[in-house]
């Protein structure tokens, strides 16, 4: 299976250097989006002192602290995120998953691009697919 790095710059989404069509993720085409890993935490120490206010949400304080210490003891910058549920996969966490993640994005990308560039017949943007 091949390697995969992520990064996201002001450019937008980039796996393995190849720019990825933002509607991936926008019109959510996969599971998993890149978030970079230290704004999650810092969004789960706003949610959790939030939910401690409510005693009804106790359940959901202990999964928002058992996912900020999952966070905090990686070092990645960036990571997915599920869309669905409270799942992160962290390419040094889980470097099988990530790739396989990259992989699909990799591959809906090209699709959305090849769907772009036979509606307007103009270069894409995205570079050139494997």
């Amino acid at each position: 299976m091949k390697n995969y790095n992520l990064k996201v710059t002001e450019e937008g989404v980039l796996i393995n250097d190849i720019l990825i069509n933002e509607k991936v993720f926008i019109e959510e085409k996969v599971e998993y989006h890149p978030v970079e890993r230290e704004q999650q935490i810092n969004d789960l120490y706003m949610w959790i002192g939030e939910a401690q206010r409510d005693s009804q949400r106790q359940n959901d304080v202990y999964l928002m602290k058992e996912d900020l210490h999952y966070l905090e003891k990686l070092d990645d910058e960036i990571i997915f995120s599920s869309i669905s549920t409270n799942d992160f996969i962290a390419k040094s966490d889980n470097l099988k998953e990530f790739n396989k993640i990259c992989e699909e994005i990799l591959k809906i990308n090209k699709e959305l691009n090849f769907v772009d560039n036979s509606k307007d017949n103009n270069e894409c943007p995205y570079g050139e697919q494997d």
